[in-house]
């Protein structure tokens, strides 16, 4: 299928008879067959002017198929073709917002995924900088231990002071 050009839809529907369409009134030959089939404009729920004649020929073999391309002319009237154009456009416009969104929230995800590889940079330094001190912790605790046996051994001792003039 060629491409479709929706601007020239639009311009034809807008130029075309307004109005709801019907299947009308056939043409016939003198044998009683049926050689067309007529699309008008409905009128009081009735068929009015004709708009279109979908003839039976070569290509439209039975009165049945000729009915069938009325009914589809008369289904897809202007009105309709302009309805099915005013909601493409709405959904185009959808679809833009929506990417517009998408983009951003991408560019959001990225920015986070940033800030998160650099906290968890800064997690994995203050981790090594934690483990310095407790190891710094501890060897101070184990200082602080030390001195206090040492204290406690020396408190523990029984010095004999010998008084000068007493010899």
């Amino acid at each position: 299928m060629s491409e479709i050009n929706y601007q020239a839809l639009r311009d034809a529907a807008e130029k075309a008879t307004k109005g709801s369409y019907i299947v009308g009134h056939t043409s016939g030959n003198q044998h009683g067959n049926i050689t067309g089939v007529f699309v008008c404009q409905k009128w009081k729920g009735e068929p009015g002017g004709v708009i279109a004649e979908c003839h039976v020929n070569c290509l439209v073999e039975t009165d049945v198929q000729a009915y069938a391309n009325a009914e589809f002319i008369a289904a897809f009237n202007p009105n309709v073709a302009l309805a099915l154009l005013d909601e493409r456009e709405r959904n185009l416009q959808y679809i833009k917002s929506r990417d517009q969104e998408n983009e951003e929230i991408a560019l959001t995800v990225g920015k986070l995924r940033v800030e998160l590889e650099a906290a968890e940079n800064n997690l994995i330094d203050s981790e090594c900088h934690v483990a310095e001190l407790e190891e710094a912790l501890r060897d101070k605790q184990a200082l602080l231990e030390a001195s206090e046996k040492r204290i406690a051994e020396l408190e523990a001792q029984t010095v004999t002071v010998k008084e000068v003039g007493d010899a």
